[in-house]
């Protein structure tokens, strides 16, 4: 069996030795596995098939569109019609790939012991696939945000306000309204825009620190009764470095549960565990991390003089030696709900700037 091979994911931990690289929370990458969960309109069968369709072929996913539907108050033979119109529609695949090679001979006068550099490559390598997926889903939020939002039915909000502007595509809330009751206004407003359900929100890095802050001085059980107040919980906070706060004190994204969702696909080759010589395709066991998804994995083992590694002179480990290298392709498809025209139907994705006036 090759040394590296797609098991090795399941072996990943987080090391004590020292790896510069700095890890954070992607919570785009979050957000949408939460909400994917939700996810509602993808039958079971169409959720197989998007995980093996070849590139060349589209799923399609029937709908039925929303009606004007006729209601008389004059009971006759003028029977309404009433008769329904469909459509149909189909995701994108996006394809996230990366990889690495390794030379286990090279590490015999290494400082650097053979299996912590690799584990530590791959950690990287995942944490660099994950932030260009956020990269894609964070595009696809913007795209699928909603263009309209009555903000003027919304309940009493105390103090502060919230606003949406149609020329950004933006709800703002003011400062004054970043408080712990800012997430059961969101909610209520999204009720009022007949968009009930559960939602989570993703921000700038920090960009809920005050809610968090008062979560954690009061918690759920206290004279503010923060869970009565309609608290998110932490599973449905996140944060992410690909969003940017700009001059504000937060930017996000305040999305209902299957509004967006991501499912994975993996080739013929892949899926069937082909091997030929020291080559294999397989799919990891476990979904990598960073990324969130489980990946497609090819491996190979071939014979190298690997001498051009060390410039200081020949390593005679090097001069009939081998390497091994793995491909990670993480591909997927971004799926959410049927709008007709954004244009004039408010979605249950909205952009959310935190003001610092």
């Amino acid at each position: 069996m090759s040394y590296i091979n797609a098991t090795l994911w399941n072996d990943l931990q987080v090391s004590n030795a020292t790896n510069e690289k700095r890890f954070a929370e992607l919570g785009i990458i979050d957000a949408v596995k939460g909400s994917t969960t939700g996810v509602d309109y993808v039958p079971p069968s169409v959720q197989d098939s998007l995980r093996s369709v070849s590139s060349l072929r589209n799923v399609e996913i029937p709908v039925i569109k929303d009606q004007d539907v006729v209601v008389t108050t004059s009971p006759g033979f003028e029977i309404p019609s009433n008769l329904p119109e469909s459509d149909k529609y189909f995701f994108q695949a996006y394809d996230v790939f990366s990889g690495f090679r390794h030379y286990p001979a090279a590490h015999e006068n290494n400082m650097i012991d053979s299996d912590f550099q690799r584990m530590a490559v791959m950690n990287n390598v995942a944490y660099q696939m994950g932030i260009t997926v956020e990269s894609i889903l964070s595009t696809q939020l913007e795209a699928r945000k909603s263009q309209v939002l009555d903000y003027t039915t919304q309940v009493s909000q105390g103090d502060g306000t919230f606003s949406f502007s149609g020329g950004t595509d933006t709800l703002t809330v003011s400062k004054a309204a970043q408080k712990e009751t800012m997430f059961w206004n969101l909610d209520q407003l999204m009720g009022a825009n007949e968009l009930p359900g559960a939602y989570r929100l993703v921000t700038s890095r920090g960009g809920t620190a005050v809610q968090r802050s008062e979560a954690a001085k009061y918690g759920s059980n206290n004279d503010k009764n923060l869970q009565a107040l309609g608290f998110l919980p932490g599973d449905r906070i996140h944060e992410s470095g690909n969003i940017s706060a700009g001059a504000d004190n937060f930017n996000g994204f305040f999305l209902r549960d299957g509004s967006i969702g991501v499912y994975e696909n993996y080739p013929f080759d892949f899926r069937n565990g082909t091997q030929v010589g020291g080559k294999q395709w397989s799919v990891s066991d476990v979904e990598l991390p960073h990324v969130k998804m489980r990946a497609n994995i090819y491996t190979n083992r071939e014979a190298t003089d690997a001498t051009a590694l060390i410039t200081s002179g020949t390593d005679s480990n090097l001069i009939m030696s081998h390497f091994e290298e793995m491909a990670i392709w993480v591909r997927f498809y971004v799926v959410y709900r049927y709008n007709s025209d954004l244009t004039t139907r408010a979605q249950d994705i909205v952009k959310i700037v935190g003001s610092t006036t």
